[in-house]
C-alpha cells in the first residue's frame, strides 16, 4: 500500500476538524488502500490534545489501522505530508463581533462581517499572516502537497496564498450545496435529483442553469412559478434577499442573505436578524473588555433564537464544543464536505466532478480577471483539480459586483505586504458598504489599536 500523511492544521477546529476526521475514517480506500498517517496541529495544545483523544476513540472503535499523532510543531506536522487540510482561527467570535460592529458605529451598512465588507478586511488580515507561515513551511517541507483550505474570508485568502507562495491551494466551502438546497424546496424535489451549473464569487454565487437530472428537462421555468407563489416571508432571514436578487438578476443566488447581502449595498432591508447581531446592552456592558462577555452569535432570527422561554438557558460556545467532542458512533457520519473526496481522486487518479471549489479563474468565468479565485464546478484526477468553464454568462451587474470584490481582493494583499493603512483605506472606500472618508480612518485607526495583538502592524503610508 502506498503511504499517506494528512497533516489537519487547526485541528482544534470543531466543525471542519471533526468532519474531516469522520470522513477519513469512513473512507473504505484509504482504510484498504493507503498507509495513512494523520498529524494533528494546533497553537492550542489544550485543543489539539482534545482532538487527538476523541481521534483516537473514533478510530479505535472501528479498529481503524492510522497512524494518528499531535503536535503544536507546524513544521514537525507538515513535513512529508501529501495533504494538508486548513481551518484556522484565534478567538473566533471575539474578533468577530469587533469585525461587526466596529465598521457599523462608524457608519458602515455591513450585515456579516465575515467575508464581505470592512469587517471581512481586518478578518483577512488576521488570517493572511498565519495562512502564509503554512504555506511557506509547505514550500519548505512539502512543496508538492496540496492545501486544502476552510478558513474565510475564503477568496482573499487564497488568492493571498496562490500570488504570494509557490504551494497549490484549493478553497472549500459548501455555499452552493446550501443553495441546491434551496432550490429543491421551492420546485418539491431532492437535492440529488437536480443539476446544476453556477458559480462566481465564493458566497455570491449564482445558479445560471437548473435542470432535471433524469430527464435534462430545464427546471427554470417550473421555479419560476414556484417561486412566485410561495409565502413571501418564509425563511425570510435565509432567503428574502436571494429571491429579491433573483428578481433583479434573473438567476437564483447561493448561499442566501447574510452571505450574498455582505458583497451588496441594499441587504439590510432583507434581513431581519440583523438586530440581533453580537447583541449587547451598551448601558450595562462594555464589550472586548478584560472579563467581559463576548456577546452570542445569531446565524438568524430563525432557528429558535427567539421563542425562548424566559429563563431557557443560551448555548454557549463552551456547551457546545463539548457536546461536539461526546464521541458517538452511532452518530460517526458523512460531512458532505469536499476534502476527503479530493483527496481519494488525486491520491488515487480518480476522477471525479465537484459541485464548487475556488481557484484562480483562468478563464472558468468570462468576464473576470485570470488571477482572481472565483468559485464554480470543478473536475478533479490525479493531475490536480481544474475549474469547469463556465457556458452562460453571468449578468453584467454581477460580472461588475465580482470586479469590485477582485481589486479589493488586490489592495488587500498590497496592504499586507507593504503594512499600509493607505492601501487598506483604499480597500474599504471601494466596498459597496464604505463608511465616509472621515469615518474610515477613524475606524482603521480603531480596529488596528482593539486588534494589534493579531493584526499586522499598519502604518499611514
Amino acid at each position: 500500500m502506498k503511504k499517506m500523511k494528512i497533516a489537519l492544521i487547526g485541528a482544534g477546529s470543531v466543525s471542519f476538524a471533526l468532519g474531516a476526521l469522520q470522513d477519513l475514517v469512513l473512507s473504505p480506500r484509504l482504510r484498504n488502500e493507503a498507509e495513512l498517517e494523520i498529524a494533528l496541529m494546533d497553537i492550542s495544545e489544550d485543543n489539539v490534545n482534545r482532538t487527538y483523544r476523541y481521534a483516537k476513540e473514533m478510530f479505535d472503535s472501528f479498529s481503524h489501522p492510522a497512524a494518528i499523532w499531535q503536535s503544536t510543531d507546524l513544521e514537525q506536522s507538515l513535513r512529508g505530508a501529501d495533504f494538508a487540510i486548513v481551518a484556522i482561527e484565534v478567538d473566533r467570535y471575539f474578533y468577530w463581533s469587533q469585525d461587526f460592529h466596529i465598521p457599523r458605529r462608524y457608519g458602515s451598512k455591513q450585515i456579516y462581517g465575515e467575508n464581505g465588507g470592512p469587517g471581512s478586511m481586518f478578518h483577512t488580515l488576521r488570517n493572511l499572516g498565519p495562512m502564509l507561515e503554512i504555506a511557506r513551511t509547505m514550500e519548505k517541507v512539502c512543496p508538492d502537497a496540496w492545501f486544502i483550505n476552510y478558513t474565510n474570508p475564503e477568496a482573499k485568502l487564497v488568492e493571498a496564498v496562490s500570488k504570494l507562495t509557490s504551494i497549490k491551494i484549493v478553497g472549500l466551502c459548501h455555499g452552493l450545496d446550501m443553495g441546491i438546497h434551496q432550490l429543491g424546496e421551492f420546485l418539491e424535489r431532492k437535492p440529488e435529483e437536480i443539476g446544476i451549473e453556477g458559480g462566481g464569487l465564493n458566497h455570491f454565487g449564482f445558479f445560471t442553469k437548473v435542470w432535471d437530472k433524469e430527464t435534462g428537462e430545464d427546471l427554470y421555468p417550473l421555479f419560476r412559478e414556484k417561486e412566485r407563489k410561495a409565502n413571501r416571508l418564509a425563511q425570510f432571514d435565509h432567503i428574502g434577499l436571494s429571491r429579491t436578487m433573483y428578481q433583479i438578476y434573473g438567476y437564483y443566488p447561493y448561499p442566501g442573505t447574510n452571505h450574498c447581502g455582505e458583497y451588496v449595498s441594499y441587504a439590510d432591508d432583507f434581513y431581519a436578524g440583523l438586530s440581533l447581531q453580537y447583541r449587547y446592552d451598551p448601558i450595562r456592558e462594555q464589550l472586548w473588555k478584560k472579563g467581559a462577555r463576548t456577546p452570542e452569535f445569531v446565524y438568524s432570527a430563525s432557528g429558535n433564537s427567539l421563542d425562548k422561554g424566559l429563563f431557557d438557558s443560551v448555548q454557549t460556545q463552551e456547551s457546545w464544543v463539548e457536546q461536539a467532542y461526546a464521541f458517538d458512533k452511532a452518530k460517526v457520519c458523512p460531512s458532505q464536505e469536499y476534502a476527503i473526496p479530493i483527496i481519494e481522486a488525486i491520491f488515487f487518479d480518480d476522477e471525479v466532478q465537484l459541485n464548487a471549489v475556488n481557484l484562480p479563474n483562468k478563464g472558468a468565468i468570462r468576464g473576470l480577471p485570470d488571477d482572481m479565485v472565483v468559485e464554480t464546478q470543478a473536475i478533479v484526477n490525479g493531475r490536480g483539480i481544474a475549474l469547469k468553464p463556465m457556458t452562460v454568462d453571468l449578468p453584467t451587474a454581477v460580472i461588475g459586483t465580482i470586479h469590485i470584490q477582485g481589486t479589493i481582493h488586490k489592495l488587500l494583499i498590497e496592504a499586507f505586504v507593504e503594512k499600509s493603512k493607505t492601501k487598506l483605506l483604499q480597500a474599504i472606500l471601494l466596498d459597496p458598504q464604505a463608511p465616509t472618508y472621515y469615518q474610515a480612518c477613524a475606524m482603521i485607526d480603531e480596529m488596528c489599536e482593539l486588534q494589534k495583538d493579531i493584526l499586522p502592524a499598519l502604518e499611514w503610508v
